[in-house]
């Protein structure tokens, strides 16, 4: 049995026959919004991270302090890790495209991605939201955060088999067009954030991944003001016109969906 629970922005728990992966956390810095407690991931197995984003690995140190998890990153996050204190010799293990794990219940394949690019609209909309709230402080505050976890050109995906099924993760929205992806996966776990025109941009990678069904993530106001909410029922709508057979789910936080 696999379920999948989806913890705010891109924090996603995949439990396979009791096997806890987990996939890019991040407690949300948004006090209007729900946090897990850390001890819900005390018992952790793995930890996998897509690129070393703030909003993707600030929470990993603490993590690993009140579990015995393997974590599994990028050589970029290994040395943001090294900075925080991380015993990464012992925690880390690096990974780089192409790379295979073999976990007690699953076989994770890795593949080359590409960060999604934010739009002029978008970064002009952000700016306008920042002057207009006054919240040029908390603005401030979270690009210089920003600042300390530099992605490097290092951003990955990871293909999941187990039970007889194929689970591909993105941590953010871009796509590499001469990456070998997997086509017509069973679950595709796409990140809802980062363009102005998400709908019309999502549909075309969408289309050419061919999943069954497409999770939604990351599409949460995580860090305001620089994010904000984004909604998904227009892509929703758009894609049951254009793929009938495709099922794109919103999941709800906490809520446990059984794949």
């Amino acid at each position: 049995m696999i379920n999948f629970t989806w913890f705010g922005t891109a924090t996603v728990l995949l439990e396979i026959n009791g096997e806890k992966l987990l996939f890019d956390p991040f407690f949300r810095m948004n006090d209007k919004l729900k946090k897990p407690d850390i001890k819900e991931f005390s018992e952790v197995d793995c930890i996998f991270n897509t690129h070393p984003h703030f909003d993707h690995l600030c929470d990993i140190p603490e993590i690993l302090k009140i579990s015995k998890a393997q974590f599994y990153g990028t050589p970029t996050a290994y040395l943001r890790l090294e900075t925080q204190g991380v015993d990464v010799e012992k925690r880390v293990e690096i990974l780089c495209p192409h790379d295979y794990i073999k976990t007690k219940n699953a076989e994770i394949f890795v593949h080359r991605t590409k960060h999604v690019k934010n739009d002029v609209w978008l970064v002009l909309r952000t700016a306008f939201r920042i002057l207009f709230k006054f919240q040029f402080k908390k603005a401030l505050k979270i690009l210089k955060t920003h600042k300390q976890f530099l992605m490097g050109g290092d951003i990955v995906a990871f293909e999941i088999k187990t039970e007889g099924k194929t689970i591909l993760i993105f941590g953010s929205a871009g796509f590499d067009e001469r990456a070998k992806l997997p086509r017509e996966v069973d679950y595709l776990v796409w990140p809802f954030q980062g363009r102005s025109n998400m709908e019309k941009y999502s549909k075309k990678i969408v289309m050419s991944l061919n999943p069954k069904v497409v999770i939604l993530d990351h599409f949460d106001n995580a860090f305001p003001p620089i994010t904000n909410t984004i909604k998904t029922t227009k892509f929703t709508k758009m894609m049951k016109k254009e793929c009938k057979n495709m099922k794109i789910i919103t999941p709800k936080y906490k809520k446990t969906i059984t794949l």
